[in-house]
């Protein structure tokens, strides 16, 4: 019986220290990241993984915000593993302190595990039959990532105003290199391996963050790499991404206000798009550049139809859906839309593929999130999530970690316990109280 005591003691000791020392996993790690790796890709990731490793021994929490530039790269070089990888090495270091008990579970992590439970069910046991997209193993993968990520960081959050300015000056970079380097498709910009609506939803989070610091600092130095970032946008003439970007910018200017002053500045904005139509045109053309009208038409007839049908799919399968995944390929089998195509609506494509309460369960986590008014500069990730959120009625970015990275890590911030906030990943054991 002693013996057994003298074992347990041990190994909760050595789960200590691996706990004060994320270095110490390298070891463990390296297979990890070894056996997500393809293409003969795994120096590359072993290489990142001793990379965040380090950082994360040295800078603490706040070395999770190393994942933002090293997605952006990932994406540069269509790399997407070296970002699985490195999220692999945060999630296992997090989960190690949860074990050893120098972190503590929150009651979002129930949640996150039963959405990740839900839509590995969808993918395993399909309900729309055989058949899928060629990326749905993938689209799996990157997103049970963002949901470990997302945990991670509720456990060990870094400071949401350093993570404003990483997200700020690597979104704003990344802008500046597609503007640079990046190439035209039917004339709207590309990059990082993105197609011109992913690569503005990418740009709009970013915008977001420099515009939310500027404001909340009276900074205007802030203002430069926010510009960059609407001169990217307005090249990939998404309309999705403005309308993202916008919905952010107005709860950096609306959060932390008096309700008179959230309503005065409100009833301004109606009245001058009232008063001043051409300005609301104006806004129009840069968001759109050169396409024309029936295009634009067009394109939101398809979506709209889209969006019927998948609503159609979710009340036919409510449960689990017809499987993660599925629902392009099932889409191009039936009378009703008979093109490959995806939902261009996470929401949608979460109740479809993956049934109604697993949306539920995605919409009580942004509830959460975003439940309690922040200030200071834990109102800029507040203000980055309510961003993606409307992105996601125009697009799938979720299952994309080159665009989704921020946001999950906005997520996570917002859902740890304000206690837990003053703690650093790297906290020695019984820190915390």
């Amino acid at each position: 019986m002693r013996r057994g005591g003298t074992t347990t003691d041990a190994l909760a000791a050595s789960l200590r220290r691996a706990a004060a020392r994320p270095s110490s996993l390298l070891p463990l790690s390296a297979p990890v990241v070894a056996f997500l790796a393809v293409n003969r890709s795994w120096p590359v990731l072993g290489a990142v993984a001793m990379l965040v490793l380090g950082v994360l021994t040295v800078a603490g929490s706040a070395g999770v915000l190393l994942l933002i530039p090293v997605s952006l790269l990932a994406g540069l070089f269509d790399a997407p593993t070296v970002t699985l990888g490195a999220i692999a090495v945060v999630t296992l270091v997090v989960a190690v302190q949860l074990v050893a008990g120098t972190r503590t579970p929150r009651p979002a992590h129930l949640w996150i595990a039963v959405l990740g439970l839900l839509v590995l069910l969808a993918y395993v046991l399909p309900a729309g039959g055989p058949g899928g997209s060629p990326d749905r193993f993938s689209d799996l993968i990157c997103l049970l990532a963002g949901l470990g990520l997302a945990a991670a960081v509720a456990a060990s959050p870094p400071p949401p105003g350093l993570m404003a300015r990483v997200a700020a000056a690597a979104g704003s970079a990344a802008a500046g290199w597609a503007l640079a380097a990046g190439h035209r498709e039917g004339g709207r910009l590309v990059g990082f391996a993105q197609n011109p609506n992913f690569l503005g939803a990418l740009l709009a989070l970013p915008f977001v963050a420099a515009a939310g610091l500027a404001l909340r600092h009276r900074r205007p130095a802030w203002l430069v790499p926010a510009g960059v970032c609407v001169a990217a946008m307005a090249a990939t003439q998404s309309r999705g991404a403005f309308v993202s970007a916008g919905a952010g910018l107005a709860v950096v200017l609306l959060q932390g206000r008096r309700r008179g002053i959230q309503v005065a500045i409100v009833a301004v904005a109606v009245v001058l798009g009232t008063v001043f139509p051409a300005a609301i045109d104006s806004a129009e053309h840069v968001a759109v550049g050169h396409r024309t009208a029936t295009e634009l038409s067009q394109n939101s007839s398809v979506r709209e139809h889209v969006a019927w049908y998948a609503a159609k799919v979710a009340a036919e399968h409510p449960l689990r859906g017809i499987g993660y995944g599925v629902f392009p390929f099932h889409a191009a089998n039936s009378s009703q839309i008979g093109i490959y195509i995806a939902t261009h609506n996470d929401y949608l494509r979460l109740a479809a593929e993956t049934g109604i309460p697993a949306l539920i369960v995605f919409l009580v986590l942004i509830w959460l999130a975003m439940r309690s008014p922040a200030s200071g500069e834990a109102a800029i990730p507040r203000a980055m999530v309510a961003a993606y959120a409307v992105g996601m009625l125009f697009a799938n970015p979720l299952a994309n970690l080159v665009v989704s990275t921020p946001f999950w890590l906005a997520v996570g911030g917002l859902l740890a316990a304000p206690a837990s906030r003053e703690h650093s990943i790297t906290s020695a054991p019984g820190a915390q109280k």
